[in-house]
């Protein structure tokens, strides 16, 4: 081994040696390795050499994703590298945002860089510093293992919170950047702004291009080029000169396609106002040599090494400026959805894809990245040469295989763009000069057309995938229904499936599906809510009962990190174009963990993943079962579902016996009006009811006069039992009251005839009594707690609530008793931080009681059961060993720096079952008469709920084992 590679093996790395695992794989000559690479690897060096580094470390995973590249490692053992050579090697891969972190591996230290922070500028030049610096021989080696990054755990250190940040990425950087530049230019040139934008994104593409060559030395612009052509030095001396006009032309000329044009006749109007606008100063915006920290400093960005997607997030962000409506999509979610959809070791020849919504494109260039480097991979698989596709196959791969439609005429411009930036990413600049043409795509692949336009005029159905981020709001300012009915009017669209609040996104859906071939996928990003979390179940079963629900991604828990102030719960629906099959249905929850806040990759674990049946999918219980943890919540839930609702022995009180149920005044709205059995009475504001009770002091003559909904003038009327909507921090508010009193939309009164008082107390007594099942009830069946921004739960919520004849239906056992606690104490308010702190010995011992109660219910023997035997501490992880023996010796608390020596101790390779030595963020490893559960220290993995699902899969799996 060289010095090189002892020092990486010094830091507990491991060198990549099978095709189905992880590890560092040197740069050099990786060709020769191929055959232990997966195409995701091969490519990943590729990229990787050319940002000039000799070794990458990949995570695997054990949940079937492919591994992931994770650092890049420089050799500098040699101390070739100056400091302004790091500081090159910080701009380039900042600048690539292709992974978060890289080492530069010396003859006795290791410097360790965050790759999303900015290079520092200094004296005209750039600089940078690393933020730990590790002595090869000292004592701080033991705590950087490459066991934190294998379980991505390094991550979630406290030491790193403040590192690694979204916000410090070239990503952020220059999006922001450029928003300001585009705010500023439409002021200071006063153009339109369709045409500011239009003439932004070219001067964009062009500097782009520019830079480029001024890196690459034999890039797409002559050195000649601007002197020959314009009299000028370079692309911002042809703008001082008042000739971009001119350029353009030329560029339009050479390359067709109309990427550049700006058509004399019908952009005439255009052509004058950008002559006579003040677009010189477009000049400092794109001047590398700016001193003005309000513009885009474009020598901080290595343009060799910028992805083309970003150049999509920044056009989109630029074309939903000031719209509420539009979000962009973050690369994170894209790169997943696309890996997803196209997975690299299956590739196809033969393929076509639509973005029915595509906005700048970022689907629509990722998904042609991915047919190029299948074009690729397929051609390795024959020649074991990774070469590149010339530019008639690039066409041809373009133009029958990529399709988008979006109704903004700017979006389709911009997705052309984008993808034309990808196609010149693939080639030479003599081939670029020299041959080549642009397709106009905007003929037959990116429309600019309103999608239920496109649906009506009977388009073909062979796509294999419909994927994108469609709309979740309608263009302009109508509501969804007054668009919906826009559609029937125009295009005489009227969806077969009743929509739920004509939501668009969820039209999208209906309709999209009917593009694919036979087995052909969709993919799309929707509300999770009416697919999921809602009890509506009408288009539900129109979707699964036609088609096969593959699988569901939800994004619910992260919706302001993806979204910002949109902030809205969603999630990734895998359909395919074919009758549902009986497998199951894949749900993974991604969770708040670090690595997703900070959008570095989707980070999921072992208890992540959750499984539905084909008939269960129509209950919003069982998906919003595992949102809250899975395991055996949703059997709680469907016994507690099975009971008489509140709301229908209300109904029948309603009907029968003269009550009244109902939700109290609401004030604004269209058309109020008076009412004189609401105003000047006793009024109960909100405020002054909560868990404790009503204050009375705080009642008051009610002055509102007008009311948009009065509520019926019974629920006023003593006795009256009043609930609040709301599931409180410790109780629900809940009161008898024998007085007149008026209230607002968020209190539910029940009024009952008097000879019937005695029943509301029952019902108030009831409510007391089972407080804690009743919120738990809530919390795990509301369509709107934990998935709307809303924090209260809805009428509709209360009327659900299991109210039996029988009260002793609603007797729970300890085991779900355990699961009520948990949801009520880890997912409501402030306590959901506390899953993220270490765990206690006194918790990990609850655990482990809760472990061997539930086996022990079927392995416990006269002689024989399973026991508590060690708790070890290593380091980032807790591992307990379960034994299965007649000892009833008590445990013992250890630490260990060798977990994997220990492991092989008790469970030799030939008597180990499930799980992998190679150790994952949740390892399981039994043999007949041992268990070692090996997990982060976080509490959330060591909650008793926990405890029962590891019970239950092991039990599972001891019984696969014949145990």
């Amino acid at each position: 081994m060289t010095v090189f590679e002892k020092n990486i093996a010094s830091l507990h790395f491991s060198f990549k040696k099978e095709s189905n695992e992880g590890g560092i794989i040197l740069t050099d000559n990786f060709l020769k390795k191929a055959a232990s690479l997966s195409p995701q690897e091969l490519f990943a060096l590729e990229t990787a050499t050319s940002f000039k580094a000799d070794a990458v470390y990949f995570r695997y995973f054990d949940d079937g994703r492919e591994s992931i590249p994770q650092i890049y490692i420089f050799d500098n053992t040699d101390d070739h590298l100056s400091g302004l050579e790091i500081a090159e090697i910080h701009r380039r891969i900042w600048s690539g945002c292709y992974i978060p972190l890289f080492l530069i591996v010396e003859k006795t230290n290791v410097r360790i860089f965050d790759a999303r922070e900015k290079v520092k500028e200094f004296a005209g030049s750039i600089t940078t510093d690393a933020f730990e610096t590790i002595k090869l021989a000292g004592t701080a080696l033991n705590q950087f293992s490459a066991l934190q990054f294998e379980t991505g755990l390094y991550w979630e250190e406290k030491s790193n919170q403040k590192r690694f940040q979204f916000a410090t990425s070239a990503y952020k950087d220059l999006i922001d950047g450029l928003k300001r530049v585009y705010a500023d230019f439409q002021i200071e040139s006063g153009l339109d702004s369709h045409v500011a934008l239009k003439l932004l994104v070219q001067c964009l593409l062009i500097k782009y291009l520019e830079e480029r060559e001024e890196e690459n030395k034999n890039g797409y612009f002559a050195k000649s080029f601007f002197r020959n052509h314009f009299g000028a030095s370079d692309f911002c001396d042809v703008i001082e000169k008042g000739k971009l006009l001119d350029l353009l032309d030329k560029l339009s000329g050479t390359f067709n396609g109309k990427i550049f044009e700006w058509h004399p006749k019908k952009e005439k109007s255009a052509r004058d106002s950008i002559q006579k606008a003040k677009v010189k100063k477009l000049a400092r915006y794109l001047d590398g040599n700016s001193k003005n920290q309000q513009y885009v400093l474009w020598r901080l960005y290595s343009f060799s090494h910028l992805p083309i997607e970003l150049i999509s997030s920044v056009y989109e962000e630029l074309l939903g400026k000031g719209k509420k409506d539009t979000v962009y999509t973050p690369d994170v979610v894209a790169s997943t959805l696309v890996d997803e959809c196209m997975p690299l070791r299956n590739p196809k020849l033969d393929f076509k894809m639509i973005d029915v919504s595509c906005g700048s494109g970022i689907f629509l260039v990722k998904s042609f990245k991915r047919i190029i480097q299948w074009w690729r991979y397929d051609k390795w698989k024959q020649s074991g040469t990774l070469e590149k596709p010339d530019l008639d196959t690039l066409k041809s791969l373009l133009s029958k295989s990529i399709y988008g439609i979006d109704i903004q005429e700017d979006a389709v411009r911009l997705t052309i763009f984008s993808l034309a930036l990808a196609l010149l990413d693939e080639l030479d600049p003599k081939t670029i000069w020299t041959k080549l043409r642009f397709e106009d795509l905007g003929e037959k692949n990116i429309l600019a057309q309103d999608f239920f336009k496109f649906i009506t005029n009977n388009p073909s159905k062979d796509f294999d995938l419909v994927l994108g981020n469609p709309p979740f709001n309608p263009p302009g300012n109508l509501s969804n229904g007054a668009y919906y009915k826009s559609l029937e009017k125009n295009y005489g669209y009227k969806s077969k499936v009743k929509i739920p609040d004509y939501n668009l996104a969820l039209i999208f859906l209906t309709e999209a599906i009917t593009l694919l071939k036979a087995k052909g996928l969709l993919c799309l990003i929707q509300p999770s809510g009416p697919i999921m979390y809602q009890d509506d179940k009408e288009l539900k079963q129109a979707l699964f009962d036609n088609y096969n629900l593959l699988q569901v991604i939800d994004f619910t828990k992260l919706g302001d990190v993806l979204w910002g102030k949109a902030n809205v719960a969603t999630a990734a629906i895998f359909l395919q174009n074919s009758l549902p099959t009986d497998d199951s249905i894949v749900h993974i929850i991604a969770n708040r963990t670090s690595a997703n806040l900070k959008k570095i990759f989707l980070e999921l674990d072992h208890y992540d993943f959750h499984t539905i049946t084909k008939e269960s999918a129509l209950n919003n219980y069982v998906w919003k079962s595992n949102l809250l943890g899975g395991g055996r919540i949703a059997d709680l839930l469907q016994k507690l579902i099975k009971a008489r609702k509140l709301g229908d022995y209300l109904t029948t009180k309603e009907q029968d016996h003269g009550w009244q149920v109902g939700e109290g005044f609401k004030e604004k709205g269209k058309d109020p009006k008076p009412c004189d059995y609401i105003t000047g009475h006793p009024y109960l504001p909100s405020e002054a009811f909560d868990e404790n009770g009503i204050n009375k002091s705080k009642i008051r003559a009610c002055k509102i006069k007008l009311f948009y909904r009065a509520g019926d003038q019974k629920i006023y009327q003593p006795p009256h039992l009043l609930i609040k909507e709301n599931i409180g921090t410790e109780k629900l508010s809940i009161a008898l009251v024998d007085e007149y009193l008026v209230f607002s939309a968020n209190i539910i009164g029940i009024h009952a005839p008097k000879k019937d008082k005695s029943e509301l107390k029952e019902i108030d007594n009831y409510f007391q009594n089972n407080n804690d099942l009743l919120r738990f009830f809530i919390k795990a069946t509301s369509s709107q707690l934990s998935i709307s921004k809303a924090t209260v739960p809805l009428k509709e919520d209360f009327m659900n609530l299991p109210y039996p004849e029988k009260k002793s239906e609603l007797t729970i056992s300890t085991v779900e008793k355990i699961l009520v606690k948990e949801v009520l104490n880890f997912h409501l308010g402030p306590q959901k931080k506390q899953l993220a702190e270490i765990c206690d010995e006194i918790q990990l011992k609850a655990f482990s009681k809760i472990f061997c109660k539930t086996l022990n219910s079927v392995y416990e023997t006269n002689n024989k059961a399973f026991r508590l035997h060690k708790i070890l501490d290593a380091g980032n992880y807790f591992a307990l060993h379960f034994v299965y023996d007649k000892d009833n010796s008590t445990h013992t608390l250890e630490e260990t720096n060798d977990l994997e020596y220990y492991i092989q101790q008790f469970i030799p390779t030939q008597d180990k079952k499930g799980g992998n030595y190679h150790i994952q963020r949740v390892l399981k490893i039994f043999s007949r008469d041992n268990i070692i559960l090996t997990k982060p220290k976080n509490l959330r993995y060591w909650l008793q709920s926990i405890a029962l699902r590891d019970a239950d899969e092991t039990f599972a799996d001891y019984i696969k084992a014949g145990y």
